[in-house]
């Protein structure tokens, strides 16, 4: 080899070895240039760049899980066992109280820890706060405690909130693992080392300045996993609210709207619940329109069945407002056909209890067992409810629950149904004081459901104490809602499939949570609120997600945990579903008809906030005089049919364009031409109305 080939051979090596050893490549070469003989082909490097090292796939392994074997049929208690009816006739005329002093039961033996102990991998959990997967202990559910001593008689509420202490929950340490670095450093040359002298070669140019780093790289949360709430009361009374005033040309409060509770309200495409579980998962992903980079992701959560013959027997202890003010807008009537179509809801064993109150309380009926007692017994307390006098709220809430209290009977499902309006005037109103008495017995294994009647109702009191008593809350609009409620939805109305359950969201490290539109989200599992899963629902929690440097890696997955305790035995478990995102792509479907959704609810609350505060709407068509809405509701009906386009077929997709245009029927058409600006940006409400 002559010298010059060698020359050149060497410094086009040593140049290629010192852009390698700055773990730097060439970006591009010279013309290639061939020896006379055997010299090797020269490359010369003009630039060098970073040696990229794409990053593996990130999938997600569910932890396997023990399925539980669910009873087809509850075997009823002996009937003679239970205890005998006591009637009070005069009760709902006179307004007295039952004579017979209402005793707390005695305090059962502390409760055995019942759970069972997760096998192997199932013992580890993701940590919510880690950037990358990290493995970190699951967080302890705390051993069933025992049921705390009942409160006095009196309605005072300090003795029961000094008996109810708070729940504390442990979090588990948690420690972020370490990614293995990578070997970018250069590879070594099998040839023998050149010890001729030569001239150093020309050095390596500078790699070109990066770049600014793009917007994304300023988080600090890609990966994260996060618990989430979707509603913690499992309340659809703002949708059933909403269809109500829509119906009826009647304003819609800013506070009264919530967007998770219509996305709850409305259908979409479930999995069915697999053989031993709980809880299934469909899953459904979609690029946002107008947002590069950004994508919607719908997880449709489905709760396990249950009919009459396998749910558990029902202790019921119905609590009934029978004030003055249920005359108005049909609400006894409502109540009334509501309770007599819940009579065919029931079966041998169960107990019920009625119990009525205005300004005092007062029990017609206690302790009526199904297949014992004549049902005749029941529809006849339940005609002769006559509304009048005030309503202390308080009263009856404490004479239900200590009725309900002293007859606990082991294996029940233990719940008060209140039915009202919620119009509390006399005795104690406040809600925070009356959602303690709920807390406290919800500890105690008996569990508050609430149904509101009436446009005028207190929202916000029913809301307060459902979600501290565990239970649905739910709204009667029309006799259809009244039959459903009562009737097919009457086992979800009050039977639990799971307790105390939370949902954690687990993220690859090339997606970021954008938004969340459900009501409670946190990397800290003590913020969020857990809740009591009932049978036969659903829910949709909708999210929208941020990809990493704008592109979408398909191969990564996304897994949903759900950690919950057993009804009957009170064991903790845990059920975990993952997908992959080119899984999730192939099914946009449940986020098409989410945005739809998501635009009819933004569209109601930007209207609601065109009404002062006080001004009422006439109850008819064309009572509004506002070009400005009008041309609003023109504009969103056109989002509307757009964003309905590929849902054609689905009866629910039109039901939603219907109310939109309904709703818009209240205003006059515009009187002067398109405004020459966008209408104000569209904004969410919060939990008070501004001034």
């Amino acid at each position: 080899m002559s010298s010059m080939n060698r020359w050149l051979w060497v410094g086009g090596m040593a140049a290629i070895g010192l852009c390698a050893c700055s773990g730097h490549r060439p970006l591009e070469a010279s013309s290639a240039r061939r020896a006379v003989s055997d010299a090797p082909v020269m490359t010369i490097a003009t630039g060098c760049a970073p040696l990229p090292e794409p990053p593996p796939e990130f999938t997600f392994s569910p932890q396997p899980h023990e399925p539980r074997l669910h009873a087809r049929f509850v075997q009823p208690p002996a009937l003679e066992s239970l205890p005998r009816l006591v009637l009070n006739e005069g009760c709902t005329a006179s307004g007295h109280a039952l004579e017979a002093l209402v005793r707390p039961r005695p305090l059962p033996p502390p409760l055995a820890d019942r759970r069972r102990p997760r096998r192997g991998p199932a013992a580890t959990y993701p940590a919510p706060k880690a950037a990358s997967r990290g493995e970190a202990q699951a967080p302890a559910s705390p051993p069933p405690a025992a049921r705390p001593a009942p409160p006095a008689p009196s309605p005072a509420a300090e003795p029961i909130a000094a008996q109810s202490a708070p729940r504390s929950v442990d979090v588990a340490a948690e420690s972020e693992g370490e990614r293995p670095a990578s070997d970018d450093s250069s590879r070594k040359d099998d040839r023998p080392l050149v010890t001729e002298p030569f001239a150093p070669p020309a050095p390596c140019p500078p790699p070109p300045a990066p770049e600014p780093p793009e917007a994304s790289d300023n988080y600090r949360d890609w990966g994260v996993a996060t618990y989430l709430s979707n509603d913690d009361t499992m309340s659809l009374s703002s949708a059933q609210r909403i269809l109500y005033a829509i119906d009826h040309y009647l304003p819609l409060p800013p506070q009264h709207i919530r967007r998770h509770e219509l996305l709850n309200y409305f259908s979409f495409d479930t999995a069915p619940v697999a053989a031993g579980d709980d809880f299934s998962v469909a899953g459904s992903l979609a690029p946002k329109a107008g947002a590069p980079g950004q994508y919607a992701l719908a997880l449709a959560v489905r709760g396990r069945s249950v009919d009459i013959a396998s749910r558990r027997n029902l202790a019921l202890t119905l609590l009934v407002d029978r004030s003055g003010s249920m005359r108005e807008d049909g609400r006894m009537s409502y109540l009334k056909r509501g309770l007599r179509r819940m009579l065919r809801e029931l079966k041998a064993g169960d107990i019920v209890n009625l119990v009525t109150f205005n300004t005092a309380a007062c029990v017609p009926v206690h302790n009526f067992v199904v297949g014992r007692d004549s049902i005749e017994t029941l529809e006849k307390a339940i005609d002769s409810i006559q509304p009048q006098g005030n309503t202390d709220l308080q009263t009856g809430l404490l004479r239900a629950y200590q009725l309900a209290d002293a007859g606990y009977r082991a294996g029940y499902n233990h719940r008060v149904l209140l039915i009202t309006d919620a119009l509390a005037n006399t005795g104690d109103t406040d809600p925070e004081l009356m959602s303690i008495v709920s807390r406290f017995y919800d500890a105690r294994q008996i569990r508050l459901s609430g149904v509101g009647v009436g446009k005028e109702f207190n929202d916000r009191l029913l809301d307060r104490l459902t979600e501290r008593g565990k239970g649905a809350y739910v709204f009667l609009g029309s006799e259809a809602e009244v039959d459903a409620i009562f009737g097919t939805r009457f086992v979800s109305l009050v039977e639990t499939t799971a307790l105390d359950t939370h949902f954690l969201l687990h993220l690859p490290p090339s997606l970021r949570m954008n938004v969340f539109y459900g009501e409670e989200s946190s990397t800290d599992r003590a913020e969020v609120q857990p809740i009591h899963y009932f049978a036969g629902t659903s829910q949709l929690f909708l999210s929208d997600l941020m990809a990493r440097h704008g592109q979408l890696r398909s191969g990564d997955m996304v897994m949903l945990g759900i950690e919950y305790h057993d009804p009957d035995t009170g064991e903790s478990r845990l059920e975990e579903h993952s997908f992959r995102l080119a899984e999730l792509l192939a099914t946009p479907r449940n986020v098409e008809k989410a945005q739809l959704i998501v635009e009819f609810v933004d569209g109601l609350s930007w209207m609601a906030y065109r009404v002062p505060r006080g001004r009422d709407a006439r109850a008819e068509r064309g009572g509004w005089a506002d070009d400005d809405a009008a041309w609003e509701c023109e504009k969103r009906a056109d989002r509307l049919q757009a964003l309905g386009r590929p849902l054609s077929g689905d009866p629910e997709v039109s039901r939603v364009e219907g109310l939109w245009q309904r709703y818009c029927d209240r205003f006059e058409p515009p009187r002067r031409g398109r405004p020459s600006i966008d209408s104000p940006p569209r904004s969410w409400p919060g939990a008070v109305a501004p001034d």
